[in-house]
C-alpha cells in the first residue's frame, strides 16, 4: 500500500464523515467520476468540476476528498454571518467532483460527456452545485444548464458570474493585504518583491496584472513556458524556473499551480515571509506543514480562506435578487477582514494562522449544527 492509498484509508476512517460519495464510469463515454459532498450544515454542496488526468483511481479520489473537505471550510469562512449572502439567507456546504482523464476537443464528445454528467448531478437532488474548475470552462457550464440548474459559473448575459478566476485572484490580493499589514505594518505592494508559481494560469495571471497594478516586483514561474513568458512581457515580471521558484529571496511566495507544493523537501528552501497564494491544497500534510512555516517565523495564509473569492463570486448567482457584481464583490473583500480576525486569535491563542482558520471555520459550522439540532 503506498502513501497516497493510506492517507485515501486515514481519510475515510476519520471521525468526520463526508455526506455522499458518488462514483461513476462509463466506458463507452470514456468518463470516470467521482462527486463528494462533505457537509451540507450551511446548505448544499457547493464545488467546481476538476478535469484532468491522474494515474490512478485512488490519487483522483484523495485530491477529490481533500478538495471537497477545503470546500467546506471555504464557504464557513467565505460566507459568514456578515456577508451580504448569509444575511439573504443563502448559505452552502463543501462538494467537488474529479473527472479522471484528459479534457477532449471534441466539442460534439465533449457536449455528449457533459450532459452524461449534468444528469448524474441531477440524480443527486440539489446537493450538489458545480461550477469551473481546473479543466472546465464557462462554455462547459453553459451546456449544462441545458439539462442541469445546479450548476453556476455562467456568463452574465445568462445572469450568471462569468470566469470565477478574476474573482479568486482579486480575493487573494485583499487576504495577502491582510498578511501585508502584520508582517510589515502596511497594506502597500509598492517595491514588494512576490514570487509567483503559476503565473500563466488563469487566476495566476490575473493576479500578476492585479499586483502588477499596485507597484509589485514581480517573479513567476510555470511549465507553460510560452504562456509565461507572455504574461511576464506584459507585467514586468523576471521568469526563473519552475524548480527553483521556491527559493527565491521574495517577500510573498504566492503558489497558484497544484496542489502539495508545500512539503518536507520545499518549506525548507523558502526565503520568504509570506506564502499567499490561490492553489488548493498547499501542505502535503496541513498540520504538520502549517506548523514548519509557523515555527520559521512564515505566516502562511491558508488557501481555503485566501483563494474564496471565486466562490463567493459564484455562490451569488444563488442570491434571491439575482446576481450583483457590486454585491459579490463586497463579500470578496471581507476575506481581508476575516484574515485580520484570524491572525488576531493566532497570536493570541499563539498558534499557526491555519490553526485559526480552521478554528474559525469548524466554529460556524457547529454553530450552525447546533442550532438545527435545537430547532
Amino acid at each position: 500500500m503506498n502513501d497516497i492509498q493510506k492517507k485515501l484509508i486515514e481519510y475515510l476512517e476519520s471521525e468526520h464523515k463526508f455526506t455522499q460519495m458518488v462514483l461513476w464510469n462509463d466506458e463507452r463515454l470514456g468518463l470516470q467520476i467521482s462527486i463528494i459532498v462533505d457537509d451540507t450544515t450551511l446548505g448544499p454542496g457547493i464545488g467546481g468540476t476538476r478535469w484532468r488526468p491522474f494515474p490512478t483511481r485512488t490519487e483522483a479520489l484523495v485530491d477529490n476528498s481533500r478538495l471537497a473537505r477545503d470546500m467546506t471550510h471555504k464557504l464557513a469562512m467565505a460566507l459568514g454571518e456578515d456577508t451580504e449572502l448569509a444575511q439573504a439567507g443563502v448559505g452552502f456546504g463543501g462538494g467537488k467532483a474529479v473527472i479522471s482523464g484528459e479534457p477532449t476537443r471534441d466539442r460534439g464528445k465533449r457536449k455528449e460527456q457533459l450532459t452524461a454528467y449534468a444528469q448524474l448531478i441531477n440524480s443527486l437532488g440539489g446537493r450538489y452545485v458545480t461550477s469551473i474548475d481546473v479543466g472546465t470552462t464557462v462554455e462547459d457550464m453553459i451546456m449544462m444548464k441545458e439539462v442541469t440548474k445546479w450548476v453556476a459559473g455562467l456568463p452574465h448575459e445568462m445572469g450568471g458570474s462569468g470566469d470565477p478566476s478574476p474573482a479568486t485572484a482579486m480575493g487573494v490580493v485583499w487576504g495577502m493585504k491582510a498578511c501585508l499589514e502584520a508582517v510589515f505594518g502596511t497594506q502597500s505592494f509598492k517595491d514588494r518583491t512576490i514570487a509567483i508559481q503559476g503565473i500563466a494560469g488563469k487566476v495566476g495571471s490575473s493576479l500578476a496584472r492585479m499586483l502588477a497594478s499596485e507597484g509589485a516586483i514581480l517573479l513567476g514561474s510555470d511549465i507553460n513556458e510560452a504562456g509565461a513568458q507572455q504574461v511576464a512581457k506584459e507585467v514586468g515580471a523576471r521568469l526563473v524556473p519552475s524548480d527553483q521558484i521556491h527559493h527565491q529571496q521574495c517577500d510573498i511566495f504566492s503558489a497558484n499551480a497544484y496542489g502539495g507544493v508545500l512539503n518536507d523537501d520545499t518549506i525548507p528552501q523558502l526565503r520568504c515571509r509570506i506564502v499567499a497564494g490561490a492553489a488548493n491544497n498547499q501542505l502535503w500534510e496541513p498540520r504538520k506543514h502549517a506548523a514548519m512555516l509557523h515555527d520559521r517565523g512564515i505566516l502562511h495564509a491558508p488557501e481555503f480562506w485566501i483563494n474564496g473569492g471565486g466562490v463567493i463570486n459564484v455562490a451569488h448567482e444563488f442570491h434571491p435578487q439575482g446576481y450583483s457584481q457590486d454585491r459579490a464583490f463586497a463579500d470578496i473583500k471581507r476575506i481581508y477582514n476575516r484574515g485580520k480576525e484570524m491572525i488576531e486569535t493566532s497570536r493570541k491563542d499563539k498558534i499557526s494562522l491555519y490553526m485559526a482558520a480552521m478554528k474559525l471555520a469548524e466554529e460556524r459550522v457547529r454553530r450552525a449544527r447546533d442550532g438545527k439540532t435545537a430547532s
